[in-house]
C-alpha cells in the first residue's frame, strides 16, 4: 500500500484540501489493511444452485496519531459526511487505496491507546458499494483532416484522396465487465460511438465549447448536457437504450479487447472502470 485517502464528499470532484490521508506518519497512519483486502461474497445456497450479492459492509483498520490536532480535524470531517448522507441524502465520501476506490463513511473512530505523544484508534469503515473500482480514461480525438481537406493529389484533379478513418482501441485488463462514463465534446450532432458490438446514440445537439456527460458509472445513470456558459440540461430522454437493438448508452465495456470507431466530427473521453471484490496484492 502506498496510498491511503479518505476523500469527504464536498472533494470528490475538485482537490480542496480536505482530503484525509490515513498513511501520514505526521497525521494518522494507518499500517495494515487487512479488511479492506478481504474478497466477500453474500451467498445462498439452493437446489444445486447459488445465489450471490455483494452488499455494503463495514471493516475496520488501527490508526496511529501522533498529533491530536490532525485526528480532530479528521474526525469533524468523518461526522460532517454522515450527518450530510444520512439526513440530507448527500452523496458519501470516498475511500482511495492507491487508485482503488469505494464509496464510504467513516462511522466510528474508537481510541485503543492514549499517551501526550501518540494516539491509537481503531476506525470503522462503511463500504458501501460492495465492489472496488479503479478508473481508467481514455481520449479520442476529432479528426482535423477528415472535415477539413483530404490529401491532395500530385496533379490537379478536381477531388483529393480521402484521409484514412481511426480506429480506436480499449484494451480492459479487468476480469469483469466495467462501466463507463463517456464525454462528448461540441460541436456535434446526433453523436454515434460505436464500442464493440453496442453503440452509443444520443438524439442531441452539442454546441462549440460544450459537451455530453453519459455516466453509467453512478445510481441513477445519467445524461447531462453542459453548454459553453455552465448551464446544465437533463438529455437522458435522448439516448438510444434498447439493448436488444445493440443500442445501449449504458453498455458495459467488456473484457479484453474491444474496437472503437465514430465518425471522426467530435472527440470524447472513456472513463472505464476496472472491478475487483476485493483489494488486489500487487
Amino acid at each position: 500500500m502506498k496510498t491511503l485517502v479518505y476523500i469527504p464528499a464536498a472533494a470528490r470532484d475538485r482537490a480542496d484540501g480536505t482530503a484525509v490521508s490515513l498513511n501520514d506518519p505526521d497525521g494518522l497512519m494507518v499500517g495494515q489493511i487487512m479488511e479492506p483486502r478481504t474478497r466477500s461474497w453474500n451467498t445462498s445456497l439452493g437446489y444445486r444452485s447459488l445465489t450471490a450479492t455483494r452488499p455494503a459492509r463495514t471493516v475496520k483498520v488501527t490508526a496511529l496519531c501522533r498529533d491530536k490536532t490532525r485526528l480532530d480535524t479528521a474526525e469533524a470531517r468523518f461526522d460532517a459526511d454522515m450527518r450530510a448522507y444520512t439526513e440530507e441524502q448527500a452523496t458519501p465520501g470516498l475511500l482511495d487505496v492507491d487508485g482503488w476506490r469505494q464509496n464510504a463513511l467513516v462511522t466510528g473512530c474508537e481510541p485503543d491507546y492514549v499517551s501526550p505523544q501518540l494516539t491509537r484508534v481503531e476506525l470503522t469503515i462503511a463500504l458501501l458499494d460492495g465492489v472496488w473500482h479503479k478508473p481508467v480514461t481514455q481520449s479520442f480525438d476529432r479528426s482535423t483532416a477528415r472535415y477539413t481537406s483530404g490529401k491532395d493529389y500530385p496533379h490537379d484533379y478536381r477531388y483529393d484522396y480521402m484521409p484514412s478513418r481511426q480506429v480506436g482501441v480499449i484494451d480492459n485488463d479487468s476480469a469483469l465487465p466495467s462501466r463507463a462514463k463517456i464525454t462528448i465534446y461540441g460541436p456535434a450532432a446526433t453523436p454515434t460511438i460505436i464500442i464493440g458490438a453496442n453503440r452509443i446514440i444520443a438524439d442531441v445537439t452539442i454546441p462549440s465549447g460544450g459537451y455530453l456527460v453519459i455516466d453509467g458509472t453512478g445510481t441513477p445513470r445519467t445524461a447531462t448536457l453542459v453548454a459553453a456558459n455552465g448551464d446544465k440540461t437533463n438529455v437522458f430522454a435522448t439516448l438510444h437504450r434498447n439493448q436488444a437493438a445493440g443500442e445501449y448508452a449504458f453498455a458495459t465495456i467488456p473484457p479484453g479487447r474491444n474496437t472503437v470507431s465514430w465518425d471522426e466530427s467530435f472527440g470524447f473521453d472513456i472513463e472505464y472502470w476496472l472491478e475487483r471484490t476485493g483489494l488486489p496484492w500487487t
